[in-house]
């Protein structure tokens, strides 16, 4: 016991019911000698406690061989017999040493204080019940406080949302737990209604006590949360877009399609009222007739063309015979066209004859000066097919 005593760099010392020492250490004996040294107020507090009044006391006073005011400590023990003892501890109080020491710890509390003050970023220690130990300005701003308002308030009491503090207190008790770190993205509804998101990184940390509590660094992110909250709108609209146009470039595929399909079915129309405005019809062994009705335009003059040639290579026509007994009118673009038709038939070693030419076409073609002496005519088709017929 005595060793243990003398590790301690303070006065401290057993007394009996009779205020004798039973036990002292080198820090009491340095300081005091021998023999206790008591003050009346000293005293008086030391046989409270042997007498069973108080458990425990303390006073300021001073010693006869001592300068200046100690902090001294009386706690009732027992001796193994029983025997009521006292147990002192002697703190020296004041000085110009101790003051100085205060005043600069005074100082570093201070400091430190500013310091994390002027962070922008939120500080704050909580206990295992959420409860705030410290705070810095950053934190208090959030809630409309002061640092020192915020102070043993809880989670709880700060947080608009229930289960928003209730998610903030369950990470802070895992870890208090586990003494581990942990780092979170964190949602917070403010009391006004705003909600920010913070990246927080949570820290065990033990007290003298021994009691853990965690302390907190959190950075507000709700900016970068916007952004990309505004990314994902963004991608999902042009999703949406480009599945529109791409519903929007299949229907006009598909209306494109039938609008072919249909211009296909128009155009085969056509060419078989073409056919049929100027069929050719075997008139007689190696002689067919092309009877002229309507207008001769240039399309439809390109397709009797391809079909009389066609007509007399894989049917070995000799003679054709074109009647224009149905034609009202002509021109010289008409002219010109049926001039073709003969010269390409006679092409192919076929013959060509025009007949049915009406009074009325007869005296255009006069005073437009078609010239068609170098062509058989005759009055009507039976007469071509005659001509034709006596030749072969």
């Amino acid at each position: 016991m005595r060793a243990d005593l003398d590790a301690f760099p303070e006065p401290l010392a057993v007394l009996d019911a009779t205020l004798r020492l039973r036990e002292v250490n080198a820090a009491w004996r340095d300081a005091f000698g021998a023999a206790p040294v008591l003050a009346p107020q000293a005293e008086e507090a030391a046989r409270a406690v042997l007498g069973g009044a108080q458990r425990r006391v303390e006073i300021d006073a001073g010693a006869a061989d001592a300068s200046g005011p100690q902090r001294w400590t009386f706690l009732r023990c027992a001796s193994a017999e029983g025997e009521p003892l006292a147990f002192v501890h002697v703190r020296a109080q004041g000085g110009a040493a101790p003051r100085r020491r205060e005043e600069e710890l005074a100082e570093e509390v201070e400091l430190l204080r500013s310091f994390i003050d002027l962070a922008p970023n939120l500080m704050f220690i909580k206990d295992r019940h959420s409860r705030y130990v410290l705070a810095n300005s950053a934190l208090a701003d959030c809630y409309g406080m002061t640092p020192e308002q915020v102070v043993h308030a809880s989670q709880h009491e700060l947080t608009a949302s229930a289960e928003e503090a209730a998610g903030f207190a369950s990470v802070d008790r895992q870890v208090i737990d586990t003494r581990q770190p942990a780092i979170i993205e964190e949602k917070e509804t403010r009391p006004n209604g705003e909600v920010h998101w913070y990246e927080t990184v949570k820290k065990p940390i033990v007290r003298r006590s021994g009691e853990v509590q965690v302390a907190c660094f959190s950075v507000d992110v709700s900016e970068r949360q916007r952004a990309q909250d505004a990314l994902q709108r963004s991608a999902r609209e042009l999703q949406t877009m480009a599945a529109a146009a791409r519903r929007e470039a299949d229907e006009k595929s598909a209306l494109a399609a039938e609008l072919d399909r249909r211009l296909a079915v128009i155009q085969a129309q056509h060419r078989q009222i073409l056919a049929l405005s100027a069929p050719i019809l075997e008139v007689a062994d190696g002689i067919v007739g092309v009877p002229l009705i309507g207008a001769m335009d240039e399309e439809r003059t390109a397709m009797l063309t391809e079909r009389l040639l066609d007509a007399i290579a894989t049917r070995h026509v000799r003679s054709v015979v074109l009647d224009l007994s149905a034609l009202e009118a002509m021109d010289a673009r008409t002219a010109d066209r049926l001039v073709g038709i003969v010269r390409a038939i006679g092409l192919l070693g076929a013959r060509a004859a025009i007949t049915g030419i009406q009074p009325a076409v007869a005296q255009t073609m006069t005073s437009l000066g078609i010239d068609l002496s170098s062509m058989v005519t005759t009055r009507t088709p039976k007469d071509a097919i005659r001509l034709f017929s006596t030749r072969s």
